[in-house]
């Protein structure tokens, strides 16, 4: 019995961690000093290093597309999708050209495209919810994106996120 579980434990890390020359399984590493997912990871013919980046909470996802270019950081574009119960929408899109990524910056944009997306919703609705209560909405959906994937009472939804993104 006890080589069994030896076996099972050192395949398990293995798949993960393997050794030099070995492939690597492909899963969403997460990195917890962005407090994201980090998956579809590439270089392209130039050198350049590119990576899909997700954090999520209970209603939205957030991707980033990321470029490293030489000793720069650059965003490439943001995606917003919601959960409509049986999959997941994509209801705010943003590209960029040559801009830095910083944290701030992507707090900010994610949080102006979940107020956009509502405003645009109580539109169509014809409901009149004032500006700060929009605007207070969307800060606490986008701080719930940024809780730590380690924390133990974090809500995986993961196993039902990635399947999603990776349909796209």
């Amino acid at each position: 019995m006890a080589t069994l579980t030896k076996a099972i434990n050192k395949n398990l890390f293995d798949s993960i961690l393997p050794t030099f020359g070995s492939p690597r399984v492909q899963m969403p590493v997460w990195d917890d000093s962005q407090k994201m997912f980090i998956f579809d990871e590439y270089e392209s013919g130039s050198g350049n290093h590119y990576y899909r980046g997700i954090r999520f909470c209970d209603r939205i996802v957030i991707m980033e597309k990321v470029g490293l270019y030489h000793s720069w950081t650059y965003i490439d574009g943001i995606e917003l999708y919601a959960f409509n119960g049986q999959k997941m929408e994509l209801i705010q899109k943003r590209d960029y050209d040559k801009v830095f990524r910083s944290e701030d910056f992507i707090r900010q944009e994610s949080e102006q495209m979940v107020k956009d997306y509502l405003t645009g919703v109580m539109k169509t609705q014809r409901v009149c919810i004032p500006a700060e209560e929009i605007a207070s909405q969307a800060t606490a959906l986008i701080s719930g994106c940024y809780k730590s994937f380690l924390d133990p009472d974090f809500n995986t939804r993961l196993t039902q996120i990635i399947p999603k993104l990776e349909q796209r």
